[in-house]
């Protein structure tokens, strides 16, 4: 590869900061996630795509994990191999986070060609290396509103990415995105929670001996007239309403296997208009079910559907992060999806999930029969 075909690279990203690699960072095996290295996650972006977005989620990052936790340009000096040194950066990363915008897919070179069509793309060579790599969690991040590739639209060496579970970051929640993002993060890399210093921990202890210490030989004191020295404390009740733990359910699963977008918008009382007869024609699935939920009041929820080949257990299709808010305590309701079905699949089936307001454990979990999409017989 030329200096001249380098410059060309590059130029996709432009001169945004740099971070230089860790010195050995290079593996020579998986890696295991118990303890925590710098540089751990690379954000993989096409500048005139998502620039600001990568660079604001680096910073945000940098703020929540720390420091040099995440790279997000190359550094490159003068006679180095570019592809060398992207691949070398690779292999020391656990996580890699592709920012995909909405001309991500279609962006073109200076001769009209897609760049992902280019096999020597920095983009798509960066995504690919990781996704060939069990021991790195590749992570689509959908920024400025962009859909999650479908994969006819990838070159086959980037297909195992519209698998791969998305992660949404809106303007409009930008800090509670990033803030899942990061908690996520945290789990893959194998991170503790903090804990007290025990220097800390022994302080407390002894404070709070001496304050109960106090009370006590003052008690005579200021204990108030009338009350019997015997009398004993009532005991403390939970207040009724109030679960002991936090739990969810979904119930009552009901599957409508046929049905076209037109269908649905009219079952939803909703209108047409704004859709073209392709669209109001596809046919799809509707999902409808039921749910109670207990212990998350106030707490947003995400909800999540995907479409599952039952014969190979390839995910063909999921959803966008719409979520649940419940206004009490305990809460319950109902919901319905309407989900897009892919012709000539002989096997099917849609699993729904309800996570907590982490984002990241299921807490309720349902999955339709298996059936047979359009165009089988």
């Amino acid at each position: 590869m030329s200096t001249g075909q380098a410059a060309r690279r590059g130029a996709d990203r432009g001169t945004g900061r740099s971070v230089a690699p860790t010195p050995g960072a290079r593996g020579d095996g998986p890696r295991r996630h118990g303890h925590v290295r710098g540089e751990r996650i690379f954000i993989s972006y096409r500048r005139a795509d998502s620039g600001g977005w990568a660079r604001s989620l680096h910073d945000n990052l940098d703020e929540r994990l720390g420091t040099g936790r995440a790279f997000r340009d190359v550094a490159m000096q003068g006679g180095m191999d570019f592809h060398e040194h992207v691949e070398s950066l690779l292999d020391g990363c656990d996580v890699l986070l592709a920012i995909i915008g909405k001309s991500w897919t279609s962006m073109t070179d200076a001769d009209g060609n897609r760049r992902l069509d280019d096999p020597e793309d920095l983009v798509r060579r960066e995504i690919a290396r990781a996704l060939q790599r069990p021991d790195v969690e590749v992570i689509p991040v959908l920024v400025d509103g962009a859909l999650m590739p479908k994969e006819h639209e990838l070159p086959p060496d980037l297909a195992p990415l519209a698998r791969r579970q998305a992660c949404e970051l809106a303007d409009s929640r930008w800090d509670y995105d990033v803030d899942t993002l990061a908690r996520r993060l945290r789990v893959l890399l194998g991170e503790k929670p903090r804990r007290w210093r025990p220097g800390a921990r022994v302080i407390g202890i002894g404070l709070a001996v001496a304050v109960v210490g106090g009370l006590l030989a003052l008690w005579p004191s200021i204990k108030p007239q009338g009350v019997p020295a015997t009398k004993a404390a009532r005991p403390t009740h939970q207040p009724q309403g109030v679960p002991a733990t936090k739990a969810a359910r979904l119930t009552h699963l009901s599957l409508d296997r046929d049905i076209t977008f037109g269908q649905y918008l009219d079952r939803k009382e909703l209108s047409r208009k704004p859709y073209t007869a392709s669209v109001l024609g596809r046919r799809g699935a509707y999902v409808a079910f039921d749910f109670r939920v207990e212990g998350y009041r106030g707490k947003r929820l995400p909800l999540r559907w995907q479409l599952i080949d039952a014969r190979t257990g390839d995910q063909l299709d999921q959803s966008r992060d719409v979520s649940i808010t419940p206004d009490a305590t305990t809460d319950q309701g109902s919901w319905d999806v309407w989900v897009p079905l892919p012709r000539g699949h002989r096997r099917l089936y849609v699993q729904v999930q309800l996570y907590d307001d982490a984002g990241l454990v299921p807490i309720g979990r349902l999955r339709t029969e298996r059936f047979a999409g359009p165009g089988v017989r």
